[in-house]
Protein backbone atom coordinates (compact mmCIF):
# COMPACT_ATOMS: atom_id res chain seq x y z
CA UNK A 1 0.00 0.00 0.00
CA UNK A 2 1.32 3.79 -0.94
CA UNK A 3 1.44 6.17 1.77
CA UNK A 4 3.59 8.83 3.04
CA UNK A 5 5.58 6.07 5.41
CA UNK A 6 6.04 3.69 2.03
CA UNK A 7 7.40 6.58 0.44
CA UNK A 8 9.75 6.60 3.41
CA UNK A 9 10.77 3.26 2.88
CA UNK A 10 10.79 3.06 -0.72
CA UNK A 11 13.78 5.80 -0.62
CA UNK A 12 15.76 4.09 2.15
CA UNK A 13 15.81 1.22 0.09
CA UNK A 14 16.59 2.58 -2.92
CA UNK A 15 19.13 4.79 -1.57
CA UNK A 16 20.61 2.32 0.41
CA UNK A 17 21.12 0.09 -2.65
CA UNK A 18 19.24 4.99 -4.05
CA UNK A 19 -14.56 12.53 2.73
CA UNK A 20 -16.53 12.89 3.91
CA UNK A 21 -16.96 13.95 8.09
CA UNK A 22 -14.72 12.24 10.20
CA UNK A 23 -15.86 11.07 13.37
CA UNK A 24 -18.67 9.05 13.43
CA UNK A 25 -20.82 7.39 16.16
CA UNK A 26 -18.25 7.45 19.31
CA UNK A 27 -21.01 5.14 21.29
CA UNK A 28 -20.11 1.70 22.76
CA UNK A 29 -18.97 -0.80 19.81
CA UNK A 30 -22.13 -2.74 18.43
CA UNK A 31 -22.70 -6.21 19.18
CA UNK A 32 -19.78 -6.08 21.70
CA UNK A 33 -21.81 -8.37 23.66
CA UNK A 34 -22.07 -10.99 21.12
CA UNK A 35 -20.45 -14.07 21.61
CA UNK A 36 -20.23 -15.69 17.65
CA UNK A 37 -16.63 -15.54 16.31
CA UNK A 38 -16.12 -12.98 13.95
CA UNK A 39 -14.18 -14.29 10.99
CA UNK A 40 -12.26 -11.70 8.97
CA UNK A 41 -10.05 -12.66 5.63
CA UNK A 42 -7.76 -9.99 4.94
CA UNK A 43 -5.93 -8.24 1.60
CA UNK A 44 -3.18 -11.16 2.08
CA UNK A 45 -5.45 -13.85 2.49
CA UNK A 46 -4.72 -14.48 6.15
CA UNK A 47 -7.88 -15.67 7.94
CA UNK A 48 -8.03 -14.42 11.38
CA UNK A 49 -10.94 -15.46 13.78
CA UNK A 50 -11.96 -12.86 16.86
CA UNK A 51 -14.03 -14.33 19.60
CA UNK A 52 -15.95 -10.84 20.03
CA UNK A 53 -15.39 -7.45 18.39
CA UNK A 54 -12.14 -5.80 18.96
CA UNK A 55 -12.34 -3.29 21.53
CA UNK A 56 -8.29 -2.36 22.05
CA UNK A 57 -6.75 -1.87 18.76
CA UNK A 58 -3.46 -0.78 17.39
CA UNK A 59 -3.20 0.93 14.15
CA UNK A 60 -0.10 1.44 11.61
CA UNK A 61 -0.01 3.85 8.85
CA UNK A 62 -2.33 7.09 8.80
CA UNK A 63 -4.79 5.28 6.32
CA UNK A 64 -5.54 2.43 8.70
CA UNK A 65 -6.15 5.15 11.80
CA UNK A 66 -8.38 7.36 9.46
CA UNK A 67 -10.73 4.85 9.29
CA UNK A 68 -10.76 3.62 12.74
CA UNK A 69 -11.91 7.30 13.37
CA UNK A 70 -14.17 7.42 10.93
CA UNK A 71 -15.76 4.72 12.57
CA UNK A 72 -15.93 6.30 15.69
CA UNK A 73 -13.33 4.25 17.30
CA UNK A 74 -11.31 6.67 19.08
CA UNK A 75 -11.25 5.76 22.35
CA UNK A 76 -10.38 1.79 21.32
CA UNK A 77 -7.16 2.98 19.82
CA UNK A 78 -4.52 1.23 21.81
CA UNK A 79 -1.77 2.98 19.88
CA UNK A 80 -0.97 4.32 17.08
CA UNK A 81 2.76 4.38 15.16
CA UNK A 82 4.91 7.43 14.47
CA UNK A 83 4.12 7.83 11.02
CA UNK A 84 0.87 8.17 11.39
CA UNK A 85 1.61 10.87 13.68
CA UNK A 86 3.59 12.47 11.02
CA UNK A 87 1.89 11.90 7.94
CA UNK A 88 -2.01 12.09 8.80
CA UNK A 89 -3.67 15.21 7.74
CA UNK A 90 -6.19 17.18 8.68
CA UNK A 91 -9.02 17.18 9.87
CA UNK A 92 -8.15 13.35 11.45
CA UNK A 93 -4.82 14.57 12.29
CA UNK A 94 -6.39 16.83 15.17
CA UNK A 95 -8.38 13.68 16.78
CA UNK A 96 -4.86 11.71 17.53
CA UNK A 97 -4.15 13.86 20.69
CA UNK A 98 -3.59 11.87 23.69
CA UNK A 99 -3.07 8.49 21.74
CA UNK A 100 -0.21 6.27 22.25
CA UNK A 101 2.94 6.59 20.43
CA UNK A 102 4.49 3.19 19.90
CA UNK A 103 7.16 3.78 18.05
CA UNK A 104 8.43 3.48 14.03
CA UNK A 105 6.41 0.77 12.20
CA UNK A 106 9.35 1.31 9.11
CA UNK A 107 11.15 -0.41 8.42
CA UNK A 108 9.71 -2.33 11.70
CA UNK A 109 7.82 -2.38 14.75
CA UNK A 110 8.65 -2.27 18.70
CA UNK A 111 6.85 -6.12 19.33
CA UNK A 112 7.75 -4.91 23.12
CA UNK A 113 5.69 -1.61 22.49
CA UNK A 114 3.12 -2.88 20.83
CA UNK A 115 2.65 -6.25 23.14
CA UNK A 116 2.85 -3.47 26.15
CA UNK A 117 -0.11 -1.67 24.17
CA UNK A 118 -2.25 -4.86 24.82
CA UNK A 119 -4.37 -4.63 21.57
CA UNK A 120 -7.06 -7.16 20.84
CA UNK A 121 -6.19 -5.99 17.37
CA UNK A 122 -3.52 -4.48 14.87
CA UNK A 123 -4.70 -3.22 12.11
CA UNK A 124 -0.95 -2.94 9.41
CA UNK A 125 -0.62 -2.44 5.79
CA UNK A 126 2.29 -4.94 4.21
CA UNK A 127 5.60 -5.36 4.56
CA UNK A 128 6.52 -4.45 8.22
CA UNK A 129 8.82 -6.02 10.00
CA UNK A 130 8.13 -8.03 12.87
CA UNK A 131 4.26 -8.04 12.79
CA UNK A 132 4.84 -12.13 12.45
CA UNK A 133 6.20 -12.15 15.96
CA UNK A 134 2.89 -10.71 17.42
CA UNK A 135 1.58 -14.08 17.04
CA UNK A 136 3.88 -15.67 19.66
CA UNK A 137 1.46 -13.30 21.63
CA UNK A 138 -1.64 -14.33 20.20
CA UNK A 139 -2.45 -10.65 18.89
CA UNK A 140 -4.83 -11.01 15.89
CA UNK A 141 -3.39 -8.92 13.07
CA UNK A 142 -5.37 -7.93 9.78
CA UNK A 143 -3.35 -6.75 6.53
CA UNK A 144 -4.67 -4.28 4.63
CA UNK A 145 -3.51 -3.35 1.12
CA UNK A 146 -6.16 -2.27 -1.18
CA UNK A 147 -5.40 -1.97 -4.97
CA UNK A 148 -8.58 0.19 -6.27
CA UNK A 149 -11.25 2.48 -4.85
CA UNK A 150 -13.17 -0.38 -4.47
CA UNK A 151 -10.46 -2.05 -2.49
CA UNK A 152 -11.01 0.69 0.09
CA UNK A 153 -14.31 0.26 0.58
CA UNK A 154 -13.64 -3.66 0.50
CA UNK A 155 -11.46 -2.52 4.02
CA UNK A 156 -13.69 -0.31 5.34
CA UNK A 157 -16.10 -2.69 5.35
CA UNK A 158 -13.57 -5.09 6.65
CA UNK A 159 -12.54 -2.78 9.66
CA UNK A 160 -15.88 -2.21 10.83
CA UNK A 161 -16.90 -5.92 11.24
CA UNK A 162 -13.96 -6.53 13.32
CA UNK A 163 -14.67 -3.80 15.58
CA UNK A 164 -18.71 -4.51 15.65
CA UNK A 165 -18.73 -1.02 13.46
CA UNK A 166 -20.74 -2.75 10.22
CA UNK A 167 -23.60 0.04 9.99
CA UNK A 168 -20.99 2.84 10.74
CA UNK A 169 -18.82 1.36 7.70
CA UNK A 170 -21.99 0.96 5.73
CA UNK A 171 -23.02 4.57 6.24
CA UNK A 172 -19.13 5.60 5.46
CA UNK A 173 -19.03 3.57 2.23
CA UNK A 174 -22.41 4.30 1.08
CA UNK A 175 -21.19 8.67 1.78
CA UNK A 176 -17.94 7.80 0.17
CA UNK A 177 -19.81 6.61 -2.86
CA UNK A 178 -22.12 9.66 -3.65
CA UNK A 179 -19.06 12.29 -3.06
CA UNK A 180 -17.46 10.50 -6.17
CA UNK A 181 -20.11 10.01 -8.19
CA UNK A 182 -21.20 13.74 -7.21
CA UNK A 183 -17.24 14.56 -8.79
CA UNK A 184 -17.22 12.17 -11.58
CA UNK A 185 -20.56 13.02 -12.95
CA UNK A 186 -18.83 16.64 -13.53
CA UNK A 187 -15.67 15.37 -15.60
CA UNK A 188 -17.37 13.02 -17.80
CA UNK A 189 -17.83 15.20 -20.43
CA UNK A 190 -14.41 16.93 -20.31
CA UNK A 191 -11.04 15.94 -22.00
CA UNK A 192 -9.08 13.62 -20.71
CA UNK A 193 -5.18 14.62 -19.95
CA UNK A 194 -2.47 12.21 -19.95
CA UNK A 195 -0.80 12.37 -16.36
CA UNK A 196 2.40 11.22 -15.00
CA UNK A 197 2.75 11.27 -11.42
CA UNK A 198 6.28 11.31 -10.11
CA UNK A 199 6.26 10.29 -6.46
CA UNK A 200 9.53 10.69 -6.03
CA UNK A 201 13.00 9.53 -8.12
CA UNK A 202 10.57 8.68 -10.92
CA UNK A 203 8.67 6.60 -8.78
CA UNK A 204 5.50 6.18 -10.05
CA UNK A 205 1.55 4.51 -9.85
CA UNK A 206 1.28 1.72 -11.84
CA UNK A 207 -1.72 -0.56 -12.79
CA UNK A 208 -3.64 -2.35 -10.38
CA UNK A 209 -3.32 0.94 -7.86
CA UNK A 210 -5.92 2.67 -5.71
CA UNK A 211 -4.10 5.74 -7.28
CA UNK A 212 -3.95 4.53 -10.52
CA UNK A 213 -8.20 4.86 -10.50
CA UNK A 214 -8.68 7.28 -8.50
CA UNK A 215 -6.76 9.13 -11.58
CA UNK A 216 -9.15 7.59 -13.66
CA UNK A 217 -12.31 9.18 -11.64
CA UNK A 218 -10.47 12.14 -11.64
CA UNK A 219 -11.04 12.13 -15.57
CA UNK A 220 -7.68 11.60 -16.63
CA UNK A 221 -5.86 8.48 -17.86
CA UNK A 222 -2.09 7.67 -15.99
CA UNK A 223 0.26 7.44 -18.93
CA UNK A 224 2.64 4.96 -16.19
CA UNK A 225 0.23 2.01 -15.97
CA UNK A 226 1.34 0.85 -19.20
CA UNK A 227 4.84 1.38 -18.67
CA UNK A 228 5.58 -1.77 -15.86
CA UNK A 229 3.40 -4.45 -14.30
CA UNK A 230 4.19 -3.12 -10.74
CA UNK A 231 1.86 -1.74 -8.60
CA UNK A 232 4.58 1.20 -7.83
CA UNK A 233 7.55 0.92 -10.41
CA UNK A 234 10.66 3.42 -10.83
CA UNK A 235 10.46 4.38 -14.52
CA UNK A 236 13.39 6.05 -16.75
CA UNK A 237 13.18 9.85 -17.75
CA UNK A 238 13.17 8.17 -21.77
CA UNK A 239 9.73 6.39 -20.71
CA UNK A 240 8.28 9.89 -19.50
CA UNK A 241 9.19 11.34 -22.43
CA UNK A 242 7.95 8.60 -24.95
CA UNK A 243 4.50 8.43 -22.92
CA UNK A 244 4.73 12.59 -23.63
CA UNK A 245 2.06 13.40 -20.91
CA UNK A 246 0.04 16.55 -20.60
CA UNK A 247 0.15 16.83 -17.25
CA UNK A 248 2.61 16.01 -14.75
CA UNK A 249 2.18 16.23 -11.00
CA UNK A 250 4.73 15.74 -8.47
CA UNK A 251 3.16 14.04 -5.30
CA UNK A 252 5.84 14.67 -2.85
CA UNK A 253 9.46 13.22 -2.86
CA UNK A 254 11.21 16.37 -2.37
CA UNK A 255 11.22 17.63 -6.03
CA UNK A 256 10.54 20.92 -6.84
CA UNK A 257 9.09 21.58 -10.26
CA UNK A 258 11.75 22.99 -11.84
CA UNK A 259 13.73 20.52 -10.67
CA UNK A 260 11.19 18.31 -12.49
CA UNK A 261 11.43 20.19 -15.60
CA UNK A 262 15.11 20.24 -16.00
CA UNK A 263 14.97 16.26 -16.01
CA UNK A 264 16.82 15.19 -18.98
CA UNK A 265 14.65 15.47 -21.69
CA UNK A 266 11.57 16.72 -19.90
CA UNK A 267 11.61 19.88 -21.86
CA UNK A 268 10.30 17.70 -24.83
CA UNK A 269 7.32 16.87 -23.08
CA UNK A 270 3.95 18.67 -23.36
CA UNK A 271 3.44 19.18 -19.87
CA UNK A 272 6.87 21.13 -19.67
CA UNK A 273 6.14 22.94 -22.56
CA UNK A 274 2.50 24.32 -21.30
CA UNK A 275 3.60 24.75 -18.26
CA UNK A 276 1.13 21.87 -16.97
CA UNK A 277 3.52 20.99 -14.17
CA UNK A 278 2.13 20.99 -10.62
CA UNK A 279 2.71 19.66 -7.00
CA UNK A 280 -0.04 18.00 -5.18
CA UNK A 281 -0.67 20.30 -2.61
CA UNK A 282 -1.46 17.22 -0.09
CA UNK A 283 -0.16 14.80 -0.84
CA UNK A 284 -1.35 12.56 1.98
CA UNK A 285 -5.28 13.14 0.67
CA UNK A 286 -4.61 10.77 -2.95
CA UNK A 287 -2.38 8.67 -1.72
CA UNK A 288 -3.87 6.87 1.31
CA UNK A 289 -6.08 4.79 0.76
CA UNK A 290 -8.65 5.96 3.12
CA UNK A 291 -11.92 8.69 3.80
CA UNK A 292 -9.17 10.91 2.61
CA UNK A 293 -8.85 9.81 -1.20
CA UNK A 294 -12.45 11.70 -1.31
CA UNK A 295 -10.62 15.12 -0.66
CA UNK A 296 -7.92 13.36 -2.61
CA UNK A 297 -9.89 12.99 -5.35
CA UNK A 298 -11.10 17.10 -5.63
CA UNK A 299 -7.80 17.97 -5.29
CA UNK A 300 -6.92 16.00 -8.91
CA UNK A 301 -9.92 17.50 -10.09
CA UNK A 302 -8.72 20.94 -9.48
CA UNK A 303 -5.20 20.33 -10.70
CA UNK A 304 -6.51 18.59 -13.84
CA UNK A 305 -9.42 20.46 -14.70
CA UNK A 306 -8.38 24.15 -13.67
CA UNK A 307 -11.31 25.58 -15.68
CA UNK A 308 -14.16 23.29 -14.07
CA UNK A 309 -12.27 24.42 -11.11
CA UNK A 310 -12.54 28.18 -11.74
CA UNK A 311 -16.53 28.10 -12.12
Amino acid sequence: MWTRTTVAAAALLASAALLAGCGASSGPVADAASHTPIRIVDDIHHVIVLNSPATRIVTLEPSNVEIALDLGLKKHLAGIDASTIEYTPAPWKAQLRGLKNIGPSYPGISVEKVVDAKPDLVITGPGVKGISELAKFHIPVITLNPNSVQGVYHDILLVGKATGRTAQAQALVSRMKKQFTSVESEVKALPRPTVFTDLGGLYTVGPHTFLNSLIGMAGAQNVAAHMSKQQWPKVTAEQVVAADPSVILIDGGGTSISQEEQTAGFSAIRAVKTGHVFEVPQPSYIDTPSPAMVMGLKELVRLLHPKLADK
